[in-house]
């Protein structure tokens, strides 16, 4: 199905066309090609502001590695979603524990700044790759049928880069402060640690099982939601899915997400923790008895018991056919 819709400007409209992968691309309508192929769009195929057709230079099909760029769009959305994600989630923790002047409400500006970050994330690629920013949701996806198995080891790679990324970015932005809290010696754990800055560690006294079983559920609460308000049969949000999900990830934190960090997102939790073995050595692979593996690999758990317990026990009424 395709239709045509206004993106900016008022004489350039494209078509948004339904991929085999379940997602939805848009290009030109001027250059639609048979069986939903992607078009690359060239200057030539709009009307161009006049500054534009002045100087070319500002056109970015003009840019080098143009029809490079753009057939490989969906994997830069997700790598510079997955960083802006990182960029904001892992800052404000890092706020907060160089600031301590509001400690009393630390956890909650935690939770909130994780769920805005990940709407704004979602705003800069949802149109072009799904906004999927973690590879479970990929994963997952791709197990029932809903996407491509061949675009997902590049999505993950994405994800996981832009997290590194992103967490090598934050440290050159709050590299003086680490400075001035630990006074150079950098620590994991303890009064002067700063590993929880980077990725997800259980509480004291919170076990293996139940880490495993947090991550594992948190996860499929997180998709069985997200189909849930994506669906258009139900109350779906439309024109809002970042913000849901957004508010969604919120809830997780505030609600169920403290005893593990609520990682429910292996690139969020992964590819910073590699950054900070440049920090600290081997600790963020070894300490609490090597717990890294538990937010590397429960949430592929998660995300495919979340999508099989929404398919098999929410029904809603299908959609009839038009006409």
């Amino acid at each position: 199905m395709s239709s045509a819709e206004p993106l900016g400007h008022a004489d350039q409209y494209y078509a948004t066309s339904e991929r085999p992968d379940g997602h939805y691309h848009q290009h030109p309508k001027v250059v639609m090609l048979p069986e939903h192929e992607i078009a690359i769009p060239q200057a030539a195929d709009f009307e161009l502001p006049e500054v534009v057709a002045l100087h070319p230079m500002y056109d970015p099909t003009n840019w080098p590695m143009y029809s490079l760029r753009y057939r490989f769009r969906d994997y830069f959305a997700e790598f510079w979603g997955t960083f802006i994600l990182i960029f904001f989630g892992d800052g404000v923790v890092a706020t907060v524990t160089f600031n301590t002047t509001n400690a009393a409400s630390s956890y909650l500006a935690i939770t909130f700044g994780w769920g805005i970050g990940l709407a704004m994330a979602l705003y800069c690629c949802m149109g072009i790759s799904g906004g999927h920013l973690n590879p479970a949701v990929t994963f997952s996806n791709a197990v029932f049928g809903k996407f491509a198995w061949r675009k997902v080891p590049g999505y993950m790679l994405s994800q996981f880069l832009g997290a590194f990324a992103a967490a090598a970015t934050l440290y050159g932005i709050f590299k003086d402060q680490f400075d001035r809290f630990d006074g150079g010696n950098r620590q994991l754990m303890g009064p002067q640690g700063t590993g929880g800055i980077w990725c997800t560690y259980a509480k004291p006294g919170n076990g293996k099982f139940f880490s495993v079983f947090s991550e594992v559920v948190n996860t499929a609460v997180l998709l069985f939601v997200i189909y849930s308000i994506g669906d258009d049969r139900l109350t779906p949000a439309k024109h809002h899915l970042p913000i849901a999900i957004g508010l969604l990830v919120f809830a997780i934190g505030t609600c169920t997400g403290w005893v593990t960090g609520y990682a429910i997102n292996p690139a969020r939790d992964f590819g910073p923790r590699v950054f900070s073995t440049i920090l600290y050595g081997s600790d963020p692979f070894t300490f609490g008895g090597h717990y890294f593996w538990v937010p590397l690999t429960m949430p592929f758990v998660g995300a495919c018991l979340g999508i099989f317990v929404y398919q098999c026990f929410i029904l809603p009424e299908p959609k009839p056919k038009k006409d």
